[in-house]
């Protein structure tokens, strides 16, 4: 049966059009009377239209798609709208009409005849993450009979990125320590080194690069420097990419951090941990942040690569801000990295995305806090709780 289609395809069709113009005309010549030319000159018109239609020029243009919504997040649904303009001299019977692309297209056939310009819509459901390739269109034209089958592809590329299902987070503003004290919660005050408005009497812990050398030479007694207090409301942002675990809803949730925090004009930097580290400093503005949505709309995750290697990396990063990590899985790995990590004793916050119902607990000096998709819009108000 495949050898038959494969002698049908292309140049076999047109031999086997003439062989059939030949046989209906033998057949009137030597049979004759009314019923044999009948049969001739009834099918003498689609066989001659046939003969025509394998030599006829085909000329599609003026394609055109039109989406909408322009700006799609995952789960949306989308309509695309397509147009085109046949500018054969020929007239087509059928149009079969088929998108190329990354989705999988689908056709609709027209009635074409003289008509010149035909449009087509069809919908897009529940869209993924990730960019939306269209390559164009395959262009299928076909006699009555299907004796000639005439194809033609149309090259029209666009491509569309499905960006990340955005909650609503009501932000609170987190407040950090720095340089003073053993810090168990991830709430307090900043200790801005730069700006001494005082000094008081040594206490036992105090860093020694916080002496007042000059007081100390008149009285000979240690004296501490006093900074001024100041609040810290500066976020670091790593999105761990080690682990595959519902991680479509990992990024839901890092992207809705980073623009719950920019809509309410917070300081938040962002960290990619995926094959290839991504590092957005201090985003303020719609650019900046369309730039780190964009990179999210078609990150994937890289198991090979540990989030632990990353912040042991980047701690010059994320030394002077509050660190928030998303993840979709508390390894043991990630465990013992913050047990054993001096760096971090400032406090961390964890976001664990997970399916299942779980309380929120205590890492060594890590708040963690489990967080189903239904419940992001509950981030930073878990993070308030005690």
């Amino acid at each position: 049966m495949k050898k038959v289609k494969r002698i049908l395809g292309g140049g076999g069709r047109f031999i086997v059009l003439l062989f059939l113009i030949a046989v209906t005309f033998s057949y009137a010549m030597f049979q004759g009377g009314f019923v044999s030319w009948f049969l001739f000159y009834s099918i003498s018109p689609f066989l001659l239209y046939s003969l025509l239609l394998s030599f006829a020029r085909i000329h599609i243009g003026e394609v055109q798609r039109e989406i909408k919504p322009s700006k799609l997040h995952r789960g949306d649904s989308a309509s695309v709208t397509i147009s085109f303009q046949n500018k054969s001299w020929f007239p087509f019977v059928f149009l079969t009409v088929k998108e190329l692309g990354s989705t999988t297209g689908p056709s609709q056939i027209f009635i074409a005849g003289w008509k010149r310009k035909f449009e087509w819509t069809y919908e897009l459901q529940n869209v993924e993450r990730g960019a939306i390739h269209f390559n164009g269109l395959h262009v299928t034209i076909t006699d009555f009979f299907g004796w000639t089958i005439r194809n033609k592809f149309i090259e029209e590329n666009k491509t569309i990125l499905v960006y990340p299902k955005i909650s609503e987070i009501k932000y609170k503003p987190f407040q950090f320590q720095f340089e003073y004290g053993n810090m168990n919660a991830p709430f307090s005050m900043v200790k801005d080194s730069t700006l001494v408005n005082g000094v008081r009497d040594y206490q036992a812990g105090d860093k020694f690069s916080w002496i007042h050398w000059k007081s100390f030479a008149k009285s000979e007694t240690l004296r501490t420097k006093e900074f001024e207090d100041r609040q810290t409301q500066e976020l670091m942002l790593v999105l761990d990419q080690s682990s595959e675990k519902n991680f479509d809803d990992v990024v839901d949730l890092a992207a809705s951090i980073v623009t719950s925090v920019v809509k309410n004009h917070g300081d938040i930097s962002f960290l990619s941990t995926g094959k290839k580290d991504y590092y957005f400093p201090r985003i303020k503005n719609h650019n900046q942040l369309e730039k780190v949505m964009q990179h999210l709309a078609t990150t994937q995750p890289t198991p090979n690569k540990s989030v632990e290697a990353v912040l042991a990396n980047k701690v010059g990063f994320i030394n002077s801000a509050a660190l928030i990590i998303v993840t979709g899985e508390i390894t043991e790995q990630l465990k013992q990295f913050f047990a054993k990590s001096s760096n971090f004793t400032r406090g961390v916050v964890c976001f664990e995305v997970t399916n299942k119902e779980k309380h929120n607990r205590s890492i060594s000096n890590v708040k963690v806090i489990p967080l189903s998709k239904g419940k992001f819009e509950q981030a930073f108000t878990e993070v308030m709780k005690p």
